[in-house]
């Protein structure tokens, strides 16, 4: 089960096919940078005072040739001061291949269930510290840089983003506001605490890679569609989209029985 995970790890340095190019040119914007960064407090202060919500993920990832990674991610999350917790279940398809996996997120670690997977007698889910990182962290990342549900916000960023379009439109029948942005890769990743994930986004930059983002929010502000978008040569080769329904309704995530649990350390190599 844990050389599946490490499998399954996203595609995320998809600017390795092609050349270094020069430094990204400097981004502009039609609408005042201060926009962005109220934009940014009233979503996250809304997610804060909601707190919960269903959602639903769709997410791909590219070397830009033949080789993809596809996922769809359906579960609640409850947002709890700065922790993120939810329960979802992952159809992952690498090369074509499908898996389905379970996840439960919970304040100190993540339970796993791969389907399929070898594991000891009367157990079902492997459990993953949050100290340990690795292998679940990088299923996550596929949400974005924090690697937790609804991380696509993470580019609504004041110090690396811009607006460059605004727009009214409905999603399921919702009256909502769009914003477009574009995302200064090396700019992130100074803002980016984890290393790896800083490291990523200026190998994106240095190889041309451009981020656009996308986010949609209702009259009150709170986030009902956000994408990122990767996009090289013209092409997207990496892509995640998170609709959120139900805010502030109450969610259920129920942890495994821990009878049926193995920690993640003593899983079949």
């Amino acid at each position: 089960m844990r050389r599946f995970l490490l499998a399954l790890v996203p595609l995320v340095l998809v600017a390795c096919t092609a050349a270094p190019t020069g430094d990204p040119a400097p981004a502009t914007s039609s609408l005042p940078k201060g926009d962005l960064a109220v934009l940014a407090e009233r979503i996250e202060q809304r997610r804060a005072e909601l707190a919960t919500a269903t959602f639903h993920t769709e997410g791909f990832a590219s070397d830009g040739q033949a080789t993809e990674v596809r996922n769809v991610v359906d579960g609640v999350v409850r947002h709890d001061g700065g922790d993120v917790t939810g329960s979802m279940t992952m159809d992952v398809s690498t090369g074509g291949q499908p898996k389905k996996i379970a996840l439960v997120v919970v304040r100190d670690g993540t339970y796993v269930q791969v389907e399929g997977a070898p594991m000891p007698a009367g157990k079902k889910w492997g459990y993953y510290p949050a100290a340990s990182g690795g292998e679940v962290a990088a299923l996550l990342r596929g949400f974005g840089p924090s690697a937790t549900v609804g991380a696509e916000l993470d580019y609504v960023q004041p110090r690396a983003a811009l607006i460059v379009g605004k727009a009214a439109e409905q999603v399921d029948g919702v009256p909502v506001t769009r914003f477009d942005l574009v995302v200064d890769a090396l700019k992130m990743a100074k803002v980016i605490e984890d290393q790896d994930i800083q490291l990523q986004h200026t190998q994106l930059a240095q190889y041309g890679v451009k981020i656009a983002a996308s986010v949609w929010v209702d009259d009150t502000s709170a986030p009902v569609r956000a994408e990122y978008r990767f996009e090289l040569d013209g092409k997207v080769v990496k892509q995640s989209t998170t609709r959120f329904r139900g805010w502030g309704e109450p969610v259920e995530i129920a942890v495994p029985d821990q009878a049926e649990v193995v920690p993640a350390d003593q899983l079949p190599q």
